[in-house]
């Protein structure tokens, strides 16, 4: 079971590194994402309205968020892993529980901290939306949850860490781009539309849009729910704590 203190002291470690290293996050959690907001809204032109910048930032959204639990977090885990600095952690009475809860804290705070100076930033480009607080964070918290998952299972599954960093780097911007959230459904082939509607990042990208309107879809919420159980249970089950 975590410990509390322990789940403190974990998440204490990487923010003090965070504070050192922020150059990497603000690139995938901000800077990344809104210039890819700023490239969908140059190829649409005048076309779509409101809607399409609606789109376009809620794709925006789960790319930082995506970045941020896969690419940036999960080559956190396969540092840990392989410089030996998981070994330390595994010294001390600290239950793996503890190590990944931990690790999720700071992912959530990573993720609260890059959606809002997204939507600071494209507020100042003058899109308007009709913000529901908590579908939103709903929708954050299970999202980072669900990827946080999967680059737990990357980082201990990795045979290296080089293996491990191509996996990160391109499932953090394949579910994206694979998902329909800067384009419609209808704009995929029909070959890859089962598979990239049922991606988490579709999912997420539904719900944010349904947030910055001002509703909420249960359906994706739900859906997204259960995708974060079933990642997080094969993270823990997989994870081979004190033998790395």
């Amino acid at each position: 079971m975590p410990s509390l203190r322990a789940v403190i002291c974990v998440f204490r470690v990487h923010l003090a590194r965070l504070r050192r290293e922020a150059g990497p996050f603000l690139l995938a959690a901000i800077v990344f994402p809104i210039a890819m907001y700023l490239f969908a809204n140059a190829i649409r032109g005048a076309g779509g309205g409101d809607q399409a910048r609606l789109r376009f930032l809620a794709g925006s959204i789960v790319f930082s968020l995506s970045l941020t639990a896969i690419s940036w977090l999960g080559y956190l885990l396969l540092e840990n892993r392989f410089t030996g600095r998981l070994k330390l952690f595994a010294t001390l009475p600290l239950s793996p529980a503890s190590y990944v809860f931990g690790i999720l804290i700071f992912g959530v705070v990573q993720a609260i901290l890059g959606v809002s100076a997204l939507l600071l930033l494209t507020r100042l480009l003058g899109v308007r939306t009709r913000l529901g607080l908590l579908p939103l964070s709903a929708t954050i918290l299970l999202t980072m949850l669900c990827l946080s998952g999967i680059s737990v299972i990357i980082a201990t599954r990795a045979r290296s860490f080089s293996e491990g960093s191509l996996l990160t780097d391109t499932l953090g911007a394949g579910l994206v781009f694979l998902a329909p959230g800067y384009y419609t459904l209808d704009r995929m082939p029909h070959a890859l539309r089962f598979v990239s509607e049922w991606l988490p990042t579709a999912f997420a990208a539904h719900a944010v849009e349904a947030a910055l309107a001002g509703s909420y879809s249960f359906r994706d919420l739900t859906t997204l729910g259960c995708m974060a159980v079933i990642s997080l249970a094969f993270g823990f089950k997989l994870m081979r704590f004190r033998e790395n």
